[in-house]
C-alpha cells in the first residue's frame, strides 16, 4: 500500500547530509509523504543520487535519521529546492505505512 497524505500545512523536517562534516544540518518541510517517497522543499541545496537523512514527527511518532535518496531536484523561482526522495530504510517504511493507514483512517 502506498498511501498518500497530503495535509492543508507542510511538515516541518530536520535535514542531515551523508557528509556532515563538509555541510551542517538543515531543515525544510515535507510537502508530500507516502510509505516509499516524499517531496521536499528546503533552501539546501541538494544533488540527484545525494542520500540524506530525514527526522520528523507525525501523529505523535518521531521518526529519526530516516533515510532517503534525492532522485531529482529543481529550483523554484524563490530559489528553493523541491526535491523528490526515495525512502530506502525499509523497516521505517514499514512503520510509516502502517502510521499512514492509522491517519488516514482516522479522517
Amino acid at each position: 500500500m502506498n498511501e498518500e497524505v497530503r495535509a492543508p500545512f507542510a511538515l516541518p523536517v530536520g535535514l542531515k547530509f551523508s557528509e556532515p562534516k563538509q555541510r551542517e544540518a538543515s531543515w525544510g518541510r515535507l510537502v508530500s509523504l507516502s510509505s516509499a517517497a516524499a517531496v521536499l522543499s528546503t533552501q539546501s541545496a541538494l544533488t540527484r543520487g545525494e542520500k540524506v537523512f530525514l527526522s520528523f514527527e507525525l501523529a505523535g511518532e518521531r521518526f529519526r535519521d530516516f533515510a532517503a535518496v534525492v532522485e531529482d531536484v529543481e529550483l523554484d523561482p524563490d530559489g528553493y529546492a523541491r526535491a523528490e526522495l526515495r525512502l530506502s530504510d525499509e523497516v521505517e517504511r514499514r512503520r510509516l505505512a502502517k502510521l499512514l493507514v492509522d491517519v488516514l483512517a482516522r479522517r
